[in-house]
């Protein structure tokens, strides 16, 4: 039945990587295939039609010539909007396409939820008297190992920082957000090659790839230096930290907005190669 304001408040900042988006597709694409090329077509339309009235978008009707049969672009459009249907969503967006599909019985819990789980995601889909529900765990709930893995919850970490904040912490302000930075640019770069390295090793990496201003991204790199030369950020220290927390206040509510903006940029990115594709 869609998802409540609370369940939208607390996915605004999950983030579900690339890799497990690509995994759900490759799924999609199994289940759509058959022998038959038509009727490969007709699923893969209903599969695109439900994740756009999720997101607002226009409905796609099939319309089959006198024979019954359908032209080449069809095939060819519908083949690339399926490419693009878990890379245009935001997470809440594809939360709710999932349920739906889910609840439609086009893809069962089971495999979503596990390509979830090892995605390190903190919601789950679950069914009540027949009806899908989207499980999302408590921040409390949610492991701390699970922060040291190849997909850190940015989510917890962001919960973290606020906890920081919260505690009059400065340091530890300055660590996660550091945290959120570097897991954020690893997520945007999707490169397997950079996932043991330090933010410092594949920055200029990410700032080709990233759309985001050069003046903000200077900031992000200059607050995971900081934390590197910082008393009880980065490492332990007998000296006690320089930074105040009016200096960190900032710092926290910025990294949370780059992880709304980078989300923004590559929804945007991705809406426009698929309306050039057409």
């Amino acid at each position: 039945m869609g998802l409540s304001s609370r369940q939208k408040k607390a996915l605004e900042l999950e983030v579900v990587s690339r890799e497990a988006r690509l995994q759900l597709t490759r799924h999609i694409r199994w289940v759509c295939q058959t022998n038959d090329i038509a009727i490969q077509l007709i699923r893969t339309n209903h599969y695109i039609n439900v994740a756009n009235t999720v997101m607002g978008k226009p409905i796609y009707r099939l319309e089959s010539d006198d024979w019954g049969e359908y032209q080449s672009a069809e095939y060819a459009w519908h083949q690339g909007e399926l490419e693009l249907i878990f890379r245009r969503p935001s997470t809440i967006e594809l939360a709710a396409i999932l349920a739906d599909f889910i609840q439609n019985e086009m893809i069962t819990d089971n495999v979503v939820n596990k390509i979830l789980s090892e995605d390190g995601c903190s919601f789950t889909f679950g069914k009540r008297d027949d009806e899908v529900t989207v499980e999302i765990a408590k921040l409390s709930d949610i492991p701390e190992e699970t922060l040291s893995g190849d997909h850190p919850n940015i989510r917890k970490l962001v919960e973290r920082m606020d906890r920081a904040v919260q505690a009059k912490d400065p340091s530890a302000v300055l660590h996660t957000a550091a945290s959120i930075i570097e897991t954020l640019a690893k997520d945007i770069l999707a490169d397997v090659n950079v996932e043991n390295q330090s933010l410092g090793a594949f920055f200029e990496r990410y700032r080709r790839v990233s759309q985001l201003p050069d003046a903000i991204l200077d900031y992000m790199i200059d607050i995971f230096k900081s934390r590197n030369i910082t008393p009880l950020a980065g490492h332990g220290n007998t000296a006690p930290p320089k930074i105040e927390m009016k200096q960190m206040v900032p710092v926290a509510e910025l990294t949370k907005a780059f992880v709304r903006m980078e989300r923004s940029l590559a929804l945007l990115e991705t809406t426009a190669k698929g309306e050039a594709e057409r």
